[in-house]
């Protein structure tokens, strides 16, 4: 059976959604209303953020599937791939998957990147990722939390101070980063600046000790992120309904 819980269980580091959940208990603990953390006897945990889901599916998740089909106020699942696919069927809708993959490769010098305010950030996001960016008001409450409290980095490049690339990490625990938000300006690519802002990312969680982890959504940034020095080592899906 799932339960609420205010301790979580052992969680992978090299899963995507064990690492956003880690990584929200990290920032907001278990005693704030719009955060939720429930755990299942099979390994499963689950996290509700503002409507939005996390799943870590243990060695089975259909407790949590039901659940989330049981929850009006919950529209979004983030999951590993089969888990997501598996729970798209069972609701006639389409989902997103893709693989995960963590830096496997020589250390790395931080070079051709700075850090980036949210304010400067945020306008280059909003203008390569449009409607699937939160406006900017629940963009910012999230951000300025994390970067308060020491969880969130944002690396970018400049040009005329305006930011044409970025890249920042969207989820940091003890032990693991989950970079993201990969974005740059249309006229400004081929010019490295998306590898100069995640190798700079790298730089600086590798030298922490810290895993590294991406999800990259396309093939194009797969291969880029290869190149990089990164190697799959799981996967990711996404479902949105009602």
């Amino acid at each position: 059976m799932i339960r609420e819980t205010t301790a979580l269980p052992p969680l992978p580091e090299d899963a995507d959604a064990a690492v956003k959940i880690a990584a929200q208990v990290c920032a907001y603990g278990f005693s704030r209303p719009f955060l939720r953390v429930y755990a299942g006897e099979d390994g499963s945990v689950l996290s509700v953020l503002d409507g939005a889901a996390t799943l870590y599916p243990g060695t089975d998740a259909e407790e949590a599937l039901l659940f989330l089909r049981m929850s009006p106020d919950v529209h979004a699942l983030r999951t590993d791939a089969e888990t997501a696919k598996r729970f798209a069927d069972s609701l006639g809708v389409p989902c997103q998957t893709g693989v995960t993959m963590e830096y496997r490769g020589d250390p790395v010098l931080s070079e051709g990147a700075e850090t980036l305010s949210p304010r400067e950030a945020y306008p280059l996001l909003a203008a390569v990722f449009g409607d699937t960016l939160p406006p900017y008001d629940v963009w910012y409450a999230d951000v300025s939390h994390r970067l308060r409290h020491g969880l969130c980095r944002i690396a970018g490049v400049l040009e005329q101070g305006q930011a044409v690339s970025c890249a920042m990490t969207v989820a940091e625990t003890d032990s693991a980063w989950l970079l993201g938000a990969v974005a740059t300006r249309p006229d400004c690519r081929g010019r490295g600046y998306a590898s100069a802002v995640v190798r700079s990312l790298v730089a600086a969680g590798t030298a922490d000790g810290k895993r590294v982890l991406i999800s990259p959504k396309n093939e194009a940034a797969r291969a880029l992120y290869g190149r990089l020095g990164f190697a799959v080592c799981g996967t990711w899906g996404a479902v949105r309904w009602g």
